[in-house]
């Protein structure tokens, strides 16, 4: 019988070892018990201005750079409309290219677009709150002053039915805005113009409804969506 070498026992017991760990590997139960490469505490909240800061700061960073930290933010609802708004308060710009990449893109709404451009509010940006025609029919007092002139009435909105509190919607009843939700009244107390901004700004987000005829257009509008995938129909 030919004598194997100690090489060639070496090389055997090599090769079987390598495959017996190679089938401990795979067929072993796997347990993850690893901790985190990084420092992580998922119970603490980020604000919106850790987040965009450095985006908004930073010499290097581009417009498209802004627009992709705050389309993120919106995305995974981090930052909202009137955060928007915020950053100014704070000392931070947000480009005018960025803006309205936001607002097309349907992550702020024209009134926050114009607002935070510096540019002069249109009707369609106050278009929650105001309807000229609306606000003719429910103001006979401007009727004889400026008729059906809705550039006219727009002006009389902004200027002073705001402040006095004026309804110039269906949509929108400043008094029972302020009487139905108390703590945006402890906030804004009578200040009457702010309750509109307020409407535009958060009402979508947070729930409100600004008139009762508000507040049965979005039942009827949640009764016709049960009854489209309701199964029984």
């Amino acid at each position: 019988m030919k004598r194997l070498s100690v090489k060639m026992v070496s090389k055997t017991c090599a090769f079987v070892l390598t495959g017996f760990i190679a089938a401990s590997v795979l067929f072993s139960p796997i347990t993850a018990s690893a901790g985190p490469a990084y420092d992580s505490d998922f119970t603490k909240t980020y604000v919106f201005e850790t987040l965009i800061k450095p985006a908004l700061t930073n010499p290097y960073t581009d417009d498209n750079g802004i627009y992709e930290q705050l389309e993120l933010c919106f995305r995974y609802r981090v930052m909202t409309m009137g955060e928007v708004l915020d950053m100014y308060d704070h000392g931070y710009t947000v480009p005018v290219t960025v803006l309205e990449r936001l607002y097309k893109a349907g992550w702020i709404n024209s009134y926050v677009y114009h607002r935070a451009a510096g540019l002069v509010p249109t009707p369609e940006d106050m278009s929650d709150v105001f309807d000229y025609v609306y606000y003719y029919n429910a103001n006979p007092d401007l009727q004889a002053v400026f008729g059906l002139n809705e550039e006219a009435l727009f002006q009389h909105f902004l200027l002073c039915g705001m402040a006095e509190g004026r309804r110039a919607s269906v949509n929108f009843d400043p008094v029972y805005f302020k009487n139905r939700y108390p703590d945006i009244a402890a906030e804004l107390g009578d200040d009457m113009a702010e309750y509109y901004i307020h409407y535009i700004i958060h009402a979508v987000e947070q729930g409100r409804v600004g008139s009762p005829e508000d507040q049965a257009e979005k039942i009827d509008h949640l009764n016709d969506y049960a009854n489209e995938n309701d199964p029984r129909y």
